[in-house]
């Protein structure tokens, strides 16, 4: 009884845990939401972001780039310097010398040596560039985002297209075998021949494997989207959205969107900025200079004597530092120029595509659209005429041929008409994140 009972309690949490794995979405908008919290490359984004104010932080700092060092020595003279001296002085002969040790066997010292810089050119470039950074990453993040809902939306869509394709082959399914019912009774009754009846098997078969086909291509879909949001596989999704047709020839309204534009102006002022610093780099540095230190003579072997007595000295002054530019320094600057120059064709070209791009948004959504009220009256029309050819084929009056030439052409049309308007849905998603991100 236990182990029943605990075989029920292990089925329950299994059920409990596939439900919560499984993620259903009806539309586009709740599947970008779901991606925006899952995407790992939108996640580095957030960290890139994070880095770049830090080192604009940093760069605050730099522009002063306080320097320093402290340290402290202990010293041991084994052996203390001799130096000769005057020996009339000690009372010796004159004209001779004496050797004396100077010195104390145990010194202390401590030094403190600051820095601070008053006019540096190439630290204010820095800061400025530092404050380019930030904005170019976040313009990077927007653009990055753009793209991966776009990419989303097509996947999601191909998603959306297969799933109604599988709708419509189950329907043609269900007319092939009423097709192929037919001929095995003309066959059973003499009115057929056996070539009647492979062709309407033949034609079955091929429509069963269409709709295999279809599932697989589903399957992979399903993968790519996987990837593309960085889904663990343990996690089920699913799709489940209604296409309804009084919807799609609503036209939306298209904004211009900058967002190119405004990141490669940002890449061209970052050129500009990098170039301008280089060139800084070649000019002098002046900054404010400040020492402290103390000796300290012992004759006792203590590494700190908190006894004996200190001298200190000191000095301030102002430092002068003019750099000799290097071939590799000289190098940087000419390719910093030419890169700087490479922007700005590279934002004229960007400025240039995006303006066509505003306008081709527009021509996508109307060529889509009617493509797709073509499409449509052709299925009814080509279903129309399936549906009479059947009955007459029922009836004896035409032959096989072209009543499955009338089923292929309604087959044909049908995934036409729901590629079609699934394709109004992708330009449509497109148009909606060329408004929204910006």
């Amino acid at each position: 009884m236990k182990i029943l009972k605990f075989l029920i309690l292990t089925i329950a949490i299994s059920i409990i845990g596939s439900a919560n794995a499984q993620n259903t979405f009806s539309s586009l908008d709740s599947l970008l939401n779901y991606a925006n919290s899952k995407s790992t490359t939108l996640q580095s984004g957030e960290i890139k972001m994070t880095q770049a104010k830090r080192a604009r932080l940093v760069a605050i700092i730099g522009v002063i780039d306080p320097t320093g060092n402290v340290s402290y020595s202990y010293t041991d003279n084994t052996k203390l310097p001799v130096n000769l001296f005057p020996a009339e002085a000690f009372g010796g002969a004159p004209g001779t010398y004496k050797e004396i040790k100077s010195g104390v066997q145990y010194n202390n010292s401590y030094n403190l040596t600051q820095e601070v810089k008053i006019f540096n050119l190439p630290g204010w470039s820095n800061l400025k560039l530092s404050k380019i950074n930030v904005d170019l990453t976040s313009s990077d993040n927007k653009v990055t985002l753009k793209t991966m809902h776009e990419n989303i939306a097509s996947i999601y869509y191909n998603i959306v297209n297969l799933q109604e394709q599988l709708k419509a082959t189950q329907q043609n399914l269900s007319a092939a075998d009423t097709l192929l019912q037919i001929a095995q009774n003309k066959f059973q009754q003499c009115l057929v021949k056996q070539q009647d009846l492979n062709d309407s098997r033949a034609n079955y078969l091929n429509t069963k494997e269409s709709f295999n086909q279809l599932k697989f291509l589903l399957q992979q879909q399903y993968l790519s989207l996987k990837i593309l949001i960085d889904i663990p596989e343990n996690d089920s999704i699913a799709i489940n959205q209604q296409v309804i047709s009084t919807t799609l020839s609503i036209a939306p309204k298209i904004e211009f969107n900058d967002i190119a534009i405004n990141n490669s102006l940002l890449k061209e002022k970052t050129a500009q900025v990098s170039y301008r610093q280089l060139m800084y780099s070649k000019l002098p540095v002046v900054s404010v200079v400040h020492s402290y230190s103390g000796q300290q003579y012992n004759n006792s072997a203590k590494i700190y004597n908190s006894d004996g007595k200190w001298f200190p000295s000191q000095y301030i002054g102002l430092k002068l530092s003019i750099p000799i530019p290097s071939a590799n320094n000289v190098s940087q600057t000419f390719k910093a120029k030419y890169d700087y120059q490479l922007a700005q064709q590279s934002t004229e070209h960007i400025r240039n595509k995006a303006e066509l791009e505003y306008r081709q948004l527009g021509i996508d959504f109307y060529k889509a659209l009617s493509q797709w009220t073509t499409n449509a009256e052709v299925y009814e029309l080509k279903k129309d005429s399936f549906e009479k050819n059947l009955n007459l084929y029922t009836e004896g009056v035409i032959s096989l041929e072209q009543t499955l030439n009338s089923y292929n052409a309604m087959v044909n049309s049908n995934y036409n008409s729901i590629t079609s308007a699934i394709n109004v849905l992708l330009t449509k998603s497109k148009i909606d994140i060329n408004n929204k991100i910006k």
